[in-house]
């Protein structure tokens, strides 16, 4: 069964959610206010949205193609629990997720929970809540976004994927047209995760593809819109740089806000990868200078 195209707008989610400007320290089990109201209808009028969108809502939609480019930061937390954080510029700064870190034994099993509060407890009874997911591969290489699966549609999807192989940055995310229609991946099993269908050449139609090389030296990363048709083929629609310790985004149409974190998180745990795997490799070159292995002499 191939993914339809479906009009997603105002649905991402049937959780109200909440947010905050973090503007305060944060105990670990505090449940957080709404987004404040100026500061709502601040994000919603700079999205061109509705003024009665809720936060999920604005934040995992794809962003609207006259709303041009979309700035952000994202940063390791500075008090409270150990996360990543991610604000946009409204004009302002706006939260927008935390991402927490989940080391599981089975490595293939490491992922991130992506929230709407810079909070990863369990809420109290009748509290609002959202958790993404991002889900990395054994080898660092493959990442899925995966929405909440408690959402508007009831089934588990999925939002996008990138796939680093040496400098080359490669995502994917469900098709979206300029009236902000969007594929829905469902995925009640395997096969059926964007990963799956990519590497097997299925519902390539479904998709867009968005493709850039990532520069270790400065730390920045340009992603083209590849795919040869009239929505837009070779135009960047994300940016990200390494800026005094932080990783300053723009995105624009037709990736949201919640796609763009998931590729900065991409980004950042791949390049932790490789600076753990070098400084083992380095390690084991100053225990054992020659790469060969010893010859056993009787």
């Amino acid at each position: 069964e191939t993914p339809c195209i479906v009009d997603n707008r105002g649905a991402s989610s049937d959780s109200r959610a909440t947010a905050s400007r973090f503007h305060f320290m944060m105990q670990e089990n505090e449940i957080l206010p709404s987004l404040p109201p100026d500061m709502m209808a601040a994000l919603a009028k700079f999205l061109c949205c509705d003024d009665q969108s809720r936060v999920v809502e604005l934040l995992l939609n794809p962003a609207q193609d006259r709303v041009g480019s979309i700035g952000g930061l994202m940063e390791s937390a500075r008090e409270g629990p150990p996360r990543y954080d991610m604000f946009l510029s409204v004009p302002g700064r706006a939260f927008a997720f935390s991402a927490f870190r989940h080391q599981a034994a089975a490595p293939s099993h490491s992922h991130y929970n992506v929230r709407l509060t810079p909070n990863d407890s369990a809420v109290t009874l009748g509290s609002d809540s959202f958790c993404g997911k991002l889900k990395c591969s054994a080898d660092c290489t493959q990442y899925t976004f995966c929405d909440d699966p408690s959402n508007f549609y009831s089934y588990p999807r999925d939002l996008g994927a990138a796939v680093i192989f040496g400098e080359r940055l490669t995502v994917m995310i469900p098709r979206v047209t300029l009236s902000g229609a969007a594929a829905q991946f469902r995925v009640l099993r395997e096969s059926d995760t964007i990963l799956q269908r990519f590497f097997a050449r299925q519902a390539s139609e479904h998709l867009m593809i968005l493709s850039g090389l990532w520069s270790t030296k400065n730390g920045s990363v340009e992603l083209v819109h590849v795919n040869a048709d009239a929505t837009g083929s070779g135009a960047v629609v994300f940016r990200a740089k390494e800026v005094n310790g932080a990783l300053s985004l723009e995105y624009m149409h037709p990736l949201s806000a919640f796609q763009a974190f998931c590729i900065a998180l991409s980004l950042v745990h791949h390049a932790q990868h490789r600076q753990t795997v070098q400084r083992s490799s380095t390690s084991e070159d100053v225990a054992s200078p020659s790469s060969k292995p010893a010859v056993v002499r009787c």
